[in-house]
């Protein structure tokens, strides 16, 4: 079945604006607002010691959102940010690929959760890996790499296998399609970087005129939040590309979705 583009941008939006995927979002939201603040207390000093000789220390950190904590403390936030991200992101992909509008279904966020969480963060690094070596050599490997391991998170979080599994399945399910799953990253990455820029330009802007210099963290912590939803919404966008691809190549027809029984089965 060939990948319906615009089916994919459709549904993902709708999955995104429901009830559960509004809680989804929120969720996200919080647990990387944390990471974001808690990276910065942590990588405060650093700008400290690039002060120039005579300069006031204060400004080089006045352009950081911090907590009152101490570095460790920090530290240690932003490890458990970090896995609480990967949490949050597996139940999204849980959510979207069985179509739940109503409710996220506890299951979604027991079945497995340390397999599927540990998969994601190892996968993601050979993932990363991979692609940069495609990368270098000569880019195209690189792209097709990115394709092709794309529904790598899906494969974890739904069907509960491992990384090395996921990437198999999701370069067979991307066979015949790479190139409409090309231009679908494309647009979205397209979506972002409006979404980014707008943000960037008008808020720094409307900022500065109101609070004067020195708002610089704030615009940050503002396009970090654009990126929590740019993200939520490729992670929805790709899931209904992964049923398209999956119901169409080895389940028949292509409007049936998986149930959320069968998800952890």
């Amino acid at each position: 079945m060939s990948l319906q583009l615009g089916t994919a941008l459709k549904r993902g939006a709708g999955h995104v604006l429901s009830r559960a995927g509004l809680v989804v979002l929120v969720a996200y939201a919080a647990v990387m607002l944390v990471y974001q603040l808690s990276f910065n207390t942590l990588i405060q000093p650093l700008f400290a010691g690039l002060v120039p000789p005579g300069a006031d220390p204060a400004t080089a950190t006045t352009g950081l959102v911090t907590l009152p904590i101490p570095g460790a403390v920090a530290g240690a936030l932003v490890v458990v940010t970090l896995l609480a991200a990967a949490v949050v992101t597996v139940v999204a992909v849980r959510t979207f690929v069985a179509g739940v509008h109503d409710r996220v279904p506890r299951r979604f966020l027991t079945d497995r959760m340390g397999f599927a969480v540990a998969n994601v963060a190892v996968g993601g690094v050979v993932f990363g890996l991979a692609v940069l070596l495609g990368t270098l050599l000569l880019v195209v490997p690189g792209i097709l790499a990115y394709i092709g391991f794309l529904f790598m998170v899906q494969y974890i979080a739904v069907e509960n296998v491992n990384f090395l599994t996921a990437m198999r399945r999701s370069w067979r399910l991307t066979r015949g399609n790479r190139i409409r799953v090309f231009l679908l990253v494309l647009v979205l990455l397209a979506v972002v970087f409006v979404a980014t820029f707008a943000v960037n330009f008008t808020l720094g802007f409307a900022l500065g005129a109101v609070l004067g210099t020195g708002v610089s963290g704030l615009v940050s912590l503002a396009v970090g939040m654009v990126n929590v939803v740019s993200t939520i919404y490729l992670l929805a966008v790709l899931s209904d590309a992964f049923v398209q691809l999956r119901d169409g190549t080895e389940s028949g027809p292509a409007n049936t979705r998986p149930t959320t029984d069968a998800l952890g089965a």
